[in-house]
């Protein structure tokens, strides 16, 4: 045999591990020696990263001559992917062994891994059967190959464990990941696993072989846990046409009607009862006192079999939806119910798609609705994942990560879109740190008030997460100037980062001739919602009932969050509920001249817009940004908001007594309402300024 030759060569690496490496290195030296009895050349490459004097003298002074060959190689890393490429670059043995430097293995590791793997070929990887811990806890895992436990498993969690064996043309072409500890991706060794099946190797355990894995404080398995967003870096395995391919019979296999039948359940004997496991204890424990047979009596055997895996066939079904398209953007919402926040990301995609209709648009819903999704007046370029259909039993948390790795898969330059909502906020918290790459939008929309004692307190406000996450955002775009300006006083940071796109509204070319008697009758059209204050048209009609008895409010509309109890509106002879309504323009706005809006908090409302563009005097209260299209008695009637609900029913019965009985103001504030649209909020101006804010060259803004 040739005398530079060697069977494998063994990737040491080397930290500040002064206290454990003596251990590890004896328990090396055994397995070495066995393989060595058996004809076996053994190399050790040891890569020291950013090592101390110590832990070099405990290295220096072992006593390394049952190694064929012996490499030391300093590096100064910082990272153990990094590190592990170095020793690989240098290894000379046809078989790369990965190791760690607080660790042990049974004295057959190398040999029977080696001999597995020339039994099998190169075109795998080889893992030991058992990884026991010890150290902080006790536990016992069993890992069984690919061919069981499947591709799927990878979506959500590290199926198989850091200690690997391959060929060395396996470690060549896949090469790992530097990712140092950061608040960003982590798992090395999980990623460099997952591109390994992506690739088309194998994955096998070999018998009787044990890692045992110390568990410790400060690890770097640890840290990576503390600081990281837990997910590794983007693979080609998630991507949807290599996933559907590599994933494909073990999904069928799944959903196989007779899987339940065709399992054979074998009734294993007691791990530690087994001679030749027993053994194995006996030498790690002369090494190290920690790994006492004793200990692992009570200790369940778990596995990383674990059935069906729930994210990775969920991820499946997505990736059958996506396949190879190529999105330029791709917007993450809750779900497409009919409110005003739907509308506005709607307009948006309508105004993107008029822009450039070449491209592909793809809609991640992410939450639950009760009803009907609105899904008809998406732009046809749009491919919609619905997590509520598709992944019904998972947790938020559980479709963020499904959100992220479809996200990875798409196109550096692919815009995200994130619209504020439960889901979108929770990604965003989860992963934004890993969006920073990225064109990241947040869509802002005023905070969410409350009357408290009298007060109005803010309840729910995104100032929070925008502060977290404003380094991950390049634009944070809000409908009004209000909430940009309350923002900025709050934060006072990185103000370029907001920007203003007012809703857009289509102008009817036509208004309804109006019936003789339309300025006795008042609309109210909103949602159902303690937000939209609907309690308080009770409280008006029944004075304006004392006051102008033929004046009737009639309201339509439905609850999103189901938070108004309905029956409070009954009981009132000059107020009527007529349920839900499709669109603005399926009311009929022929009966009514004046338009009614409560609100305890708003941006900028659509219902006022489109009133606004129908003609219709709007009497309104000072929230939010309804201040920027409501100028008082000239495009409307604007209150003062007032907490208290009698106090503010009053103020909105004067204003409308005032208007009943002046048809002319009421043509005059409709007239100059419906002009103010035109010129600020129409469709054109809207893809116009969108235009603006995404840069798209001038060549390219139509509006049709």
């Amino acid at each position: 045999m040739v005398e530079n030759f060697f069977h494998a060569s063994i990737i040491l690496n080397i930290h500040r591990e002064v206290v454990y490496l003596r251990r590890t290195l004896l328990s090396l030296d055994e397995a070495v020696r066995f393989a060595q009895a058996k004809g076996l050349r053994l190399e050790l490459v040891a890569v020291l990263d950013q090592s101390d004097d110590a832990t070099r003298h405990v290295l220096s002074s072992f006593d390394l001559g049952s190694y064929s060959g012996v490499q030391f190689i300093d590096v100064d890393h910082g990272s153990l992917g990094l590190s592990r490429n170095a020793g690989i670059e240098q290894a000379r043995g046809e078989y790369i062994f990965t190791a760690d430097a607080d660790d042990l293995v049974s004295y057959n590791y190398f040999h029977d891994i080696y001999a597995t793997a020339r039994r099998l070929g190169p075109k795998a990887l080889y893992f030991p059967e058992y990884v026991l811990i010890f150290g902080e806890s006790a536990f016992i895992s069993r890992y069984f190959g690919l061919d069981r436990v499947g591709p799927m498993t990878f979506v959500d969690r590290q199926p198989y464990i850091s200690r690997v064996c391959s060929h060395r043309s396996a470690f060549r072409s896949i090469p790992y990941k530097d990712v140092r500890l950061s608040r960003g991706y982590a798992y090395e060794d999980w990623h460099f696993n997952a591109e390994a099946v992506a690739a088309g190797l194998n994955i096998h355990t070999v018998d009787d072989t044990i890692l045992f894995y110390r568990q410790r404080p400060g690890s770097l398995l640890k840290s990576a846990d503390a600081l990281s967003i837990r997910q590794i870096p983007p693979t080609r395995l998630f991507e949807p046409l290599t996933y559907l391919e590599v994933s494909g019979r073990f999904h069928a296999r799944y959903f196989a009607k007779d899987a339940a039948l065709n399992e054979v359940v074998t009734t294993q004997p007691n791990l530690l009862d087994v001679d030749r496991i027993q053994d194995k204890f006996r030498f790690a424990n002369a090494i190290e006192p920690a790994i006492s047979l004793e200990k692992y009596r009570s200790v369940p055997v778990m596995g990383n079999d674990v059935g069906t895996a729930p994210l990775g066939t969920a991820y499946y079904t997505l990736c059958d939806i996506i396949r190879g398209i190529s999105f330029s953007d791709i917007f993450i919402v809750p779900f497409f119910s009919r409110e005003g926040g739907v509308r506005y990301i709607l307009s948006l995609m309508e105004s993107l798609y008029r822009l450039d209709p070449l491209k592909e648009f793809l809609v991640i819903l992410g939450e639950d609705l009760k009803g009907v999704q609105w899904l008809e007046c998406l732009p046809p370029n749009a491919v919609i994942v619905d997590m509520a259909l598709h992944c019904p039993s998972l947790s938020i948390d559980q479709r963020c990560v499904l959100a992220l790795k479809i996200i990875e898969t798409s196109g550096v330059d692919t815009r995200i879109h994130v619209r504020q909502s439960a889901f979108a906020d929770r990604l965003l918290s989860l992963y934004g740190t890993v969006l920073q790459e990225r064109e990241c939008i947040y869509y802002r929309f005023a905070d969410v008030e409350r009357v408290e004692s009298g007060h109005a307190t803010v309840v729910a406000s995104q100032i929070g997460l925008i502060a977290n996450s404003i380094d991950y955002l390049s634009k944070i775009i809000c409908d009004s100037h209000t909430t940009i300006r309350k923002d900025h006083h709050r934060l006072g940071i990185q103000n370029h980062k907001w920007q203003c796109l007012p809703a857009p509204v289509e102008i009817p070319a036509f208004l309804p001739a109006r019936d003789v008697d339309s300025d006795r009758r008042i609309l109210w059209a909103s949602r159902l919602d303690l937000g939209k204050r609907p309690s308080i048209v009770p409280l008006i009609a029944s004075g304006l009932a004392s006051l102008i008895p033929d004046v009737s409010i009639d309201m339509f509309g439905g609850s999103v969050f189901n938070e108004f109890d309905r029956a409070r509106l009954k009981g009132s002879p000059n107020l009527r509920y007529h349920g839900l309504y499709e669109d603005f323009d399926s009311l009929p706005l022929s009966k009514y001249s004046i338009f009614l809006y409560t609100s305890l908090h708003d941006g900028i409302p659509d219902a006022i817009l489109e009133a606004m563009s129908y003609g219709l005097a709007v009497v309104a209260p000072d929230v939010g940004g309804v201040s920027e299209i409501i100028t008082d008695g000239e495009t409307g009637i604007l209150l003062p908001s007032l907490p208290d609900d009698h106090d503010m029913a009053v103020s909105y019965v004067q204003a409308l007594m005032r208007l009943a009985d002046d048809p002319d103001t009421i043509a005059r504030l409709g007239s100059r309402a419906r002009t103010f649209v035109r010129e600020h909020h129409s469709p054109e101006a809207h893809t116009k300024r969108l235009a603006e804010l995404f840069q798209f060259e001038q060549r390219h803004f139509q509006y049709a």
